[in-house]
């Protein structure tokens, strides 16, 4: 039986084709995928080349379980979000909690056909027994595909709030007010923060202050001097930087206080280079932390802060593709402008 995939076959190269529905072994669980969020590692990886082709993208997967073997724990016709990464739980590294540095979190676990990467950009995938297991999420009754899709990438944005140690009473930036960054914002929110937004378009700007900015400003004006203004001259406790380029880096690491935080979280790729003065930044003791990918301690949390809508994603997407429109997708996505924020690809879907 064939599927309609939109297949990576190498740089800029992205094709939508009618490949075979993978076969699940025993253990493993055969989706239907329902909808699949448009992520920027994804763009990236596409639009530079970082991989060898043939591969299927797509990892924030929403969908129905089309087969499952006996004994699995879920069943046919469940509706169920599917994580693409799950740790040993044993080795060195996840032992101190550093997921994304174990060996087996860096296999893909969900896959379409070709090298396992994800397989969301399809219309069946394969979800691995160890992802079956315990990277397998049911959705309620009541959420939308579309809401489901968030819940891996607000797992990550929530895991970087949580490392930024973000709090009640605190004053948090956060630079680039995209997807990532308007779910930034709502995280360090509900942790208790009170927060900024900075971007350069008054779309974004004016959504980041319905969702609960107690203020939004062009980050082609001073920022820094608004948020020293809201802090009684200090600066931000927590800098969340969403934004690539060495302005907003820049503007992250003058824009927090002396001993503040700035965490890096834009999705970077290699050869992505920023300058810091160390021998002004060094004395100022400011702390600069990085994360990247998601949290298994708190996947069931990250998903309950989605189905219960205690984070709104639905006013993030802009734009909705079917499969066989997903070039066009990944395209819309990839170039930032003025309506365009969250991309999903749904089955029977429109643009």
């Amino acid at each position: 039986m064939l599927m309609k995939a939109a297949v990576y076959r190498g740089k800029h190269d992205l094709r939508v084709e009618d490949v075979p529905v993978p076969e699940p072994l025993a253990g493993e669980m055969l989706v239907r995928v329902d909808a699949c969020g448009v992520c920027g590692t994804d763009i990236k990886k596409i639009e530079k080349g970082l991989l060898e082709g043939p591969r299927i993208f797509g990892h924030e997967i929403a969908g129905t379980v089309a087969r499952a073997f006996r004994g699995a724990p879920f069943t046919e016709g469940q509706r169920v979000v599917v994580h693409h990464h799950v740790p040993c739980g044993a080795c060195f590294y996840c032992a101190r909690k550093a997921y994304p540095q174990c060996a087996h979190y860096k296999k893909n676990g969900t896959t379409a056909g070709f090298e396992p990467s994800g397989g969301g950009m399809a219309e069946f995938v394969k979800a691995m027994d160890w992802i079956v297991q315990r990277g397998t999420i049911p959705i309620p009754e009541g959420v939308l595909p579309e809401e489901a899709v968030f819940v891996e990438p607000v797992n990550t944005c929530l895991k970087a709030v949580q490392k930024a140690g973000v709090g009640s009473g605190q004053t948090v930036l956060v630079v680039g007010q995209g997807p990532i960054g308007l779910l930034l914002l709502q995280l360090a929110r509900w942790a208790g923060a009170s927060v900024i937004g900075s971007d350069t378009m008054p779309d974004r700007l004016e959504l980041s202050r319905r969702l609960g900015a107690v203020a939004a400003v062009d980050a082609r004006t001073d920022v820094v001097k608004e948020v020293r203004g809201l802090t009684e001259g200090r600066g931000a406790d927590v800098v969340l930087l969403a934004a690539t380029g060495q302005a907003a880096f820049a503007q992250a690491v003058e824009a927090a206080r002396p001993a503040g935080v700035v965490l890096v979280f834009a999705a970077t790729s290699p050869g992505e280079r920023v300058e810091v003065d160390l021998g002004a930044q060094n004395p100022l003791e400011k702390d600069i932390l990085f994360s990247y990918s998601s949290s298994v301690d708190i996947q069931d949390l990250a998903a309950r802060l989605v189905f219960e809508r205690q984070i709104n994603v639905r006013d993030l997407v802009t734009h909705r593709f079917p499969i066989e429109e997903s070039v066009r997708a990944v395209e819309t996505a990839s170039r930032p402008a003025p309506g365009v924020l969250k991309v999903v690809v749904e089955m029977g879907g429109r643009g």
